[in-house]
């Protein structure tokens, strides 16, 4: 199984006047640095190799596998939560992709979605015959992502910002704090 992520997202979750006004600065304070400690804290939390194993606004990943399963079967998505399924395809002999039609997205137990299609068709002897589009996110929206997943990044930047050494020796070492790992763990997704 492979994933990439073929359209980014068109807004972040969190965007940099609320982290402004999360800790107090005003605009043109520091701006550039802020904005990378946002974007660091985002990434941290969103997509493929986010912690939390979810995208966070809608974006469209592509996931590669390495068989097809028979008809009437479904292959389990990685990546969660999956809004909608943009085009399944297999490779078939010759090397050309062919679409799959008729495949629904059904969701599991334990907040998982399964692509399912009546015949997924005859792939041809490819080490990744089977690749799958789908749009996944909690939604296009800012607000579509629950708060305590944005109130997480709005203190690990803020962190980020503030201890700028990964550690002091002056006085106690800084840690991440407890409260952004206790915040996140809900949303886990622990299937990977």
């Amino acid at each position: 199984m492979a994933l990439t992520r073929s359209v980014a997202p068109v807004l972040a979750p969190v965007d940099l006047a609320r982290l402004q006004a999360h800790m107090r600065l005003e605009a043109g304070e520091d701006d550039d640095h802020l904005q990378h400690c946002l974007d660091v804290a985002i990434a941290q939390f969103d997509g493929a190799d986010g912690e939390l194993g979810r995208a966070l606004m809608d974006q469209t990943w592509r996931e590669t596998f390495s068989a097809v399963p028979p008809g009437g079967r479904g292959v389990v998505l990685t990546l969660l939560p999956v809004r909608e399924i943009v085009q399944a395809e297999i490779r078939d002999a010759n090397g050309d992709w062919i679409a799959v039609e008729g495949v629904t997205l059904e969701d599991l137990e334990g907040d998982r979605s399964a692509v399912f299609a009546p015949s997924w068709g005859a792939p041809g002897r490819h080490r990744w015959p089977l690749r799958i589009d789908y749009v996944a996110g909690f939604g296009a929206e800012p607000g579509a992502v629950p708060l305590p997943i944005c109130h997480a990044i709005l203190l690990f930047a803020a962190h980020l910002y503030k201890a700028r050494e990964p550690v002091s020796f002056e006085g106690t070492p800084v840690e991440v704090p407890l409260s952004i790992a206790r915040l996140v763990a809900p949303f886990k997704s622990w299937w990977m």
